[in-house]
């Protein structure tokens, strides 16, 4: 059994600091969970968010909201002071038992579902 995760993947040679920005699945609630401060992507790396309503869980970040396997919407949401932009958003539909869905080639291409390969590329 396999909780759900959201894994973001950093393409550029540089840092990305998540730090006052959120992941959500209700557009009518785009800021439900804040990445806490000094959240770092190193360069072409991994960071794994928990989707297991445990949000104050130890280790690892673990959002406030569970993902349904009927489908729903996930977004990446800037900063307040830059308007809540929606950065990166995803629709899925209806999702198999203990399989991922991710994009292939890493970050660029097409969203399908595939083994689940956490924390390194997607094949």
């Amino acid at each position: 059994e396999y909780d759900d995760w959201i894994e973001l993947h950093n393409l550029s040679d540089q840092e990305i600091d998540l730090s006052k920005m959120y992941l959500s699945d209700n557009k009518d609630n785009p800021c439900k969970w804040a990445f806490p401060e000094k959240t770092i992507i190193p360069p072409k790396g991994y960071l794994i968010v928990w989707a297991d309503e445990d949000g104050k869980a130890q280790p690892g970040l673990h959002a406030n909201f569970k993902l349904s396997n009927n489908g729903e919407i996930v977004m990446l949401i800037d900063k307040d002071e830059r308007g809540n932009q929606i950065l990166n958003s995803i629709e899925f539909g209806k999702q198999e038992k203990d399989l991922a869905y991710g994009r292939v080639p890493d970050g660029t291409g097409e969203f399908r579902q595939l083994t689940m390969t956490p924390e390194n590329r997607n094949e």
